[in-house]
């Protein structure tokens, strides 16, 4: 569906929104009214809705509203499971995300329907702009920068996508996902701005052939392993001229990440960290850490793949064991590492925890996971967690206080609350509850009759017709 720009629109209405934009800090109520008219005879125009949410935060930022009405309003849970909705309504979505986000413009939920639903119907500027908002509401969610970036990408702005990138690479640097769209970013711009999408092949576009080799060599284009070996030997070529220009490191780091080398990856990294700039560059030091476990977990993944093949050869099922303990051992080392080092980043205490429980180190899980508890990205899975470490405890009453305190604070029956639920009512049958815990089974049976074995347990609670 093509998008409408503002530019586009009725000169008569490209003065009312004029007209709106000067009234944002005079009379900002004004302006939503005049944005939110404009908007309906144009919800394509991402213009009109940047306005409009403009001049709704100006209005819960006036005095006698303040910025506790700017994060109150319509809560998470009522916009929750509306994926059929998106799917087979999406300008409904969307309408039911502007309510809510008229009542609280900073809603993460409904920005996400907003983007969601935008991206159904192709309006992929709005999309963008949307997952933009869940940027400033959300800064540490590494998923939004890559959504509104790919947004960008797709809507053909390419130079947005790149500014994207390389903000959230600021944030998260060494990132392999964002470091990929601001490639593919830069290759269509050029591509775009030298017009190589007519006819012929854009070498013949370039004043030199020379420059489309030089091209590939930069990594702008990569089309093939082969390519990328070339490159990853050019730039080990240049790394033995220049040992301490790390720039050539993270460029033959890449091309081995295309190759699926990790291990040659690490080790070019490890070198990296070597040079004068590279034992103070943090970037490395954590990319380091995520092509680790990236490359526990795919020796983990062959082994599990040829165990399945073979599960009789106990040789196999040995070395599985232990390149998962090792797996999970390197994790618990980075992990606390990093909490000993930012003490007060509640998402590193928060995967400690889940490390911590997954090793059986139940106490220890207790305390990261209660901390963790203050995060609110992380808090409802931080409770559920916490409960099963109390559940491992044979704590069943603290659990069943914990799974209940987390139940009420979602709205809507997700998968998240499905589980709590389910957990909850585990947590009762042990304290010898069962008609309770038949009751939260209960409700989770009325809503999805096939998850886990809800069905069984109703069954069985039910007399059955002989």
């Amino acid at each position: 569906m093509a998008k409408t720009l503002l530019k586009d629109i009725d000169p008569r209405r490209q003065k009312q929104a004029q007209a709106a934009e000067q009234a944002l800090r005079t009379n900002p109520q004004y302006a939503v009214e005049i944005a939110q008219g404009l908007l309906a005879s144009h919800p394509d125009c991402v213009e009109l809705r940047r306005l409009l949410r403009k001049a709704q935060k100006f209005v819960h930022a006036t005095p006698g509203k303040g910025l506790a009405k700017l994060f109150s309003g319509v809560g998470l849970g009522g916009l929750l499971g509306n994926s059929k909705l998106v799917e087979n309504k999406p300008e409904q979505a969307i309408e039911k995300a502007e309510k809510a986000l008229a009542q609280k413009p900073t809603d993460a939920t409904a920005n996400k329907l907003l983007a969601t639903a935008a991206e159904k119907l192709g309006w992929y500027d709005t999309a963008a702009f949307a997952y933009e908002e869940l940027i400033l509401v959300d800064p540490k969610n590494l998923a939004h920068p890559i959504a509104a970036a790919n947004a960008h990408i797709k809507d053909n702005n390419h130079d947005e996508a790149l500014r994207i990138a390389d903000e959230a690479l600021k944030r998260f640097p060494g990132n392999g996902e964002l470091q990929e769209i601001a490639r593919r970013a830069s290759v269509a711009k050029t591509v775009q701005r030298g017009q190589w999408e007519g006819d012929g092949d854009y070498r013949n576009k370039l004043k030199k052939q020379g420059e489309a080799v030089d091209l590939e060599k930069g990594n702008r284009i990569v089309q093939s392993a082969e390519d990328a070996a070339r490159i990853a030997a050019e730039y080990e070529e240049k790394i033995a001229a220049d040992p301490e220009n790390v720039d050539y490191y993270r460029e033959a780091i890449r091309q081995y990440e295309i190759l699926g080398n990790l291990d040659q990856a690490i080790l070019t990294l490890q070198r990296a960290r070597q040079t004068t700039i590279g034992r103070a560059d943090a970037a490395l030091e954590k990319q380091e850490h995520e092509l680790s476990i990236r490359l526990y977990a795919q020796r983990v993944d062959t082994l599990e793949k040829q165990l399945a093949a073979d599960p009789g050869n106990t040789a196999l099922r040995a070395e599985y064991e232990q390149e998962r303990a090792n797996e999970l051992a390197y994790k618990l080392h980075i992990t606390q590492s990093l909490v000993e080092r930012y003490p007060n980043d509640y998402g590193y205490r928060y995967n400690l925890g889940i490390i911590l429980l997954q090793t059986g180190n139940n106490d220890d899980a207790i305390q990261q996971l209660q901390i963790a508890q203050r995060n609110p990205k992380n808090r409802h899975s931080a409770m559920l967690n916490l409960a099963r470490a109390f559940i491992n405890g044979n704590k069943f009453d603290l659990a069943a206080d914990q799974l209940q305190t987390a139940k009420s604070e979602i709205l809507t029956m997700n998968d998240t609350k499905k589980e709590i639920i389910y957990e909850l009512g585990g947590a009762l049958e042990k304290l010898g509850r069962d008609k309770d815990a038949q009751d939260e089974y209960k409700s989770i049976y009325m809503i999805d009759a096939g998850y886990k074995d809800v069905a069984r347990k109703m069954n069985a609670y039910y007399p059955q017709k002989p």
